[in-house]
């Protein structure tokens, strides 16, 4: 069967309001595992004039057991989708019945049991899959929820709202819950099973008395207790940041180690995934714990921006998310570190967004169409998604932003809108039109920002050009010119930093035409320092030279330029290698240059550490950007090339810096092994340091590279020093290497999360032999094909972190990759195609290479019954 006849694109024009609304609904849940029956009791009113429009529910995968309007008989129908009932009054009571097998439901959407809990996961659309139901987001109704269940082995029974009755009848528990506040399905939410809980309460400063419960498995309750810390940090941050307080009498996070996504809103009932709630030092690492803070703060706030304000249509998706990740990405920069949060999703940015949006599956933020909404759960939603939210903030700062914000919550309280509405708001407190800033949302595709310039001495002054161009892409041809925030500041001769008169005092110019020029007073060989903190997410070119990126190092105050004018100094040496390397080819890896002006700029940000040093930055200077990030510079990829020179650069670099390095590592040392955001910078630069270190002394004595890295191993006294050493050993493919492991997994072969590192560590190798390594630990005792997190830390971390692998050039890395999705394909197809994406722009390779990757995806795109995620990126791709 063609595929293109069987999945419909939906367009976002195509959008229409229900003909029918649910004010209320009533579930009750009969809990069992093979054979769960579901009783929906929900009172709809129609919306449409048509007094003929039939009432469309949508259902998946149900048994349906029986219907009733009214309380009688009525007319119906069951479709592919759902079920149509013909013939309704304006308004009226539908009963229906329907089972469902949770212990079946591989899926992990709808309900489904995992590892001895019932748990729900609903969005975007798997409410459809516990019952019949209007299954979208404009569809807002109150719920009162039952749950009956055994009375043995299922402790916690668990839904939205408040708890208003528990007991037992006919000897099974059950407990009922209410929520007050209007709701789309999506946001529904039902868990049972065993749990330890952490328990604490926090009052808001309206004075509401809120109990803190986090639910965790049996014997985790000391891991959970920074989640609960996170929890209440969040709070006081949303009230002090943006007066926001939370509006129910209880919230509670429940952590699953079965989990397709990360962690999930519902109202008052958070879903996790156990990754971002357990740990302590000797089992997680520090960025675990910085992660845990951000997601639990993440999905905290979507209480407001996303809860109690929803999304008109799916489409809309990122009104809530880049909302709410630029919410959190602010709220970890207030309490954790700036520079490290910035620096952070600056990485995101410009490695796997700008290769989403150079890749088949290109969109802009506010997608047209869609054929499986769950692909759309992009870093172009999300990320690129919140640094747009960013540039709002800074075109009207932080105060209107505030109350745009204050003004969007207050007038939509309780209704599902559009990305419109919340920009209408900003633009109405602010007074600045956003008519033409609409592009960030309407285009896809990563704008390129040049800028050059030019000193008239007899004036004094410096004309400034700035240009952009978006590259033509398959669905849009011609692009217009987006408004951006542009920050800019100049550094003088002597290191002194500036602004020019005509800023008055302001670095943020508006830059919204194809090409405009500015004119500054400023003295001569003053140096135009142009998009500090990355104010647009776009591809910047500047006539720079060496000196200037050293110039910048050195003086510039901001973190993100000091950062990017290592990563420039490399890419500059890299493209020049790359000319040599493809004239002359590979036997030239012994002549490649020295790195001199690297060396120099990596001896003056270690010549001037002092206890004033940002950590975060430096430790982002000093590591060498990933072949990925390398890999997006180039719009054909050398991908061979890439990575010999870059393993030649960083082996340069070790023997040229290895006293300062090797003094250095034993000179900072952290106070604490226990988490803290000081030592974390302090570990985070060590530990770089070390790598270094461990790289020249493998060249020069391979038996001290294994005797340093096997005592930085032995001796670490947390999580994150061990794995940093275990991962050297590993990736530098040390003789230490297996002991190390052996050592690993005889210490935590019980630990499933501690094991994803294990499994993590080995697939990211970069070495082509990582392929059969990777096969072989899919038969791991410790490896689980049906959990999501297994699969991203084995064949997932391969295929999405490690180029040199999956792109082996015998085909091995894609045959294993293809095999996973073929697997997934029928069990959980969310998770085969994000991890299938790095295959969708194999045109970007070489021949040989892309012959192989269109072999592969052919053979996916003719499976019988392929998935609409899987099928709807590999037609993309093939197109």
């Amino acid at each position: 069967m063609d595929k293109a006849n069987t999945y419909v694109v939906q367009k976002r024009l195509d959008y229409k309001p229900a003909a029918y609304t649910c004010t209320d609904v009533s579930l009750t849940f009969d809990l069992d595992e093979q054979r769960t029956v579901v009783k929906s009791v929900a009172h709809y009113k129609r919306l449409s004039t048509d007094e003929s429009a039939p009432l469309e529910l949508d259902g998946d995968e149900l048994e349906l057991l029986s219907v009733s309007l009214n309380g009688a008989g009525c007319n119906y129908t069951e479709t592919l989708g759902g079920l149509t009932i013909q013939g309704v009054p304006a308004e009226f009571e539908l009963t229906i019945e329907n089972a469902i097998s949770p212990i079946n439901n591989r899926e992990l959407m709808g309900l489904y049991k995992s590892n001895g809990v019932f748990c729900t996961q609903c969005e975007p659309q798997g409410f459809r899959r516990i019952t019949y139901f209007l299954d979208r987001p404009d569809v807002l109704a109150k719920y009162k929820v039952t749950i009956f269940a055994p009375q043995q082995g299922v402790g916690v029974l668990l839904s939205n709202g408040n708890l208003i009755e528990e007991g037992t009848a006919q000897n099974r528990r059950f407990t009922v819950w209410e929520d007050p506040f209007p709701k789309p399905s999506y946001l529904f939410a039902l868990v049972a099973g065993t749990f330890d809980v952490v328990k604490d309460e926090y009052t808001t400063a309206t004075g509401n008395r809120v109990s803190l419960e986090l639910y965790v498995d049996k014997g985790n309750y000391e891991r959970g207790l920074w989640a609960m810390q996170s929890i209440k940090t969040a709070m006081k941050w949303d009230e002090t940041r943006f007066n926001l307080s939370y509006d129910l009498h209880n919230f509670k996070v429940v952590a699953v180690d079965f989990f397709n996504q990360g962690a999930m809103e519902n109202k008052s009932l958070n879903i996790f995934n156990s990754i971002y709630v357990l740990v302590n030092p000797e089992s997680a690492t520090d960025n675990a714990f910085y992660n845990v803070e951000s997601v639990i703060g993440h999905e905290y706030f979507h209480n407001y921006t996303g809860d109690r304000v929803t999304l008109r249509d799916w489409f809309q998706l990122s009104l809530k998310e880049s909302l709410t990740v630029f919410r959190d990405q602010e709220f970890s920069s207030d309490v954790a570190s700036r520079t490290l949060t910035r620096l952070g999703a600056i990485n995101i940015i410009r490695s796997n967004q700008f290769a989403e949006d150079a890749s088949p599956m290109s969109h802009p933020v506010r997608p047209e169409e869609v054929m499986e909404m769950n692909n759309f759960y992009t870093v172009t939603i999300y990320d690129k998604g919140a640094e747009v939210i960013r540039m709002i903030h800074t075109l009207i700062g932080e105060e209107r932003f505030k109350q745009g914000l204050a003004l969007y919550l207050k007038r939509y309280d309780g209704q599902a809108v559009t990305i419109d509405d919340f920009i209408h708001c900003m633009q109405e407190v602010s007074g600045h039109s956003f008519a033409q800033f609409m592009n960030w949302y309407t285009q896809d595709g990563t704008p390129k920002l040049q800028a050059v310039w030019t000193y008239d001495k007899s004036a004094g002054k410096l004309k400034l050009t700035l240009r952009q161009h978006t590259n033509p892409t398959l669905k849009q041809k011609e692009k217009q010119p987006f408004e951006m925030p542009i920050r800019l500041n100049f550094i003088a001769k002597d290191g002194s930093e500036l602004l020019a008169p005509e800023q008055q005092g302001n670095e943020v110019i508006v830059f919204n035409a194809a090409e405009q020029d500015y004119i500054f007073s400023v003295p001569e060989d003053s140096l135009p320092v142009v998009l500090r903190d990355f104010s647009a997410p776009v591809k910047f070119e500047g006539p720079y030279k060496p000196q200037d990126y050293k110039h910048m190092l050195s003086y510039s105050s901001d973190a993100f330029i000091k950062v990017n004018s290592a990563v420039q100094l490399t890419n500059l040496y890299v493209r020049e290698n790359l000319k040599h390397f493809e004239s002359q080819g590979a036997a030239l890896e012994s002549k490649y240059g020295d790195p001199q002006d690297l060396i120099e700029s990596y001896t003056i940000l270690l010549d001037t550490l002092s206890a004033d040093t940002d950590l975060f930055m430096l430790n982002e200077a000093l590591k060498l950007p990933t072949l990925q990030a390398l890999m997006e510079n180039f719009d054909q990829v050398n991908l061979d090339a890439l990575h010999q020179i870059r393993c030649a650069l960083e082996l340069k670099l070790a023997l040229a810096l290895q006293d300062k390095v090797e003094s250095l590592c034993s000179a900072i040392k952290p106070d604490k092994v226990a988490y803290s955001v000081k030592d974390m910078g302090r570990r985070a630069v060590r530990n770089t340091l070390r790598h270094l270190n461990a790289v020249a002394l493998r060249h020069r004595n391979a038996e001290q590279a294994v005797q340093f890295v096997a005592d930085n191993y032995r001796q670490a006294g947390n999580m994150t020093d061990r794995l940093a050493a275990l991962t050297d050993a590993v990736h530098l493919d040390l003789a230490c290497k297996t002991e190390l492991l052996s050592l690993f997994e005889q210490t935590w072969h019980n630990d499933a999360l501690v094991m994803d590192n294990f499994f993590r560590v080995q697939a990211t190798a970069p070495y082509e032999g990582t392929v059969a390594q990777v096969k072989q630990l899919m038969s791991h005792p410790c490896y689980d094909d049906s959990n999501p997190n297994r699969i991203r830390a084995l064949p997932g971390a391969m295929a999405l972190a490690n180029p040199v692998a999956l792109h082996s050039r015998d085909g091995s890395g894609y045959n294993l990759l293809c095999e996973v999705v073929k697997q997934l394909n029928s069990v959980n197809p969310h998770v085969g195609a994000r991890i299938l994406s790095p295959l969708l722009s194999f045109k970007r390779f070489d021949t040989e290479r892309q012959a192989m990757i269109k072999e592969r995806l052919t053979e996916l795109k003719n499976l019988p019954n392929l998935s609409r995620s899987i099928f709807e990126k590999v037609t993309a791709a093939l197109s």
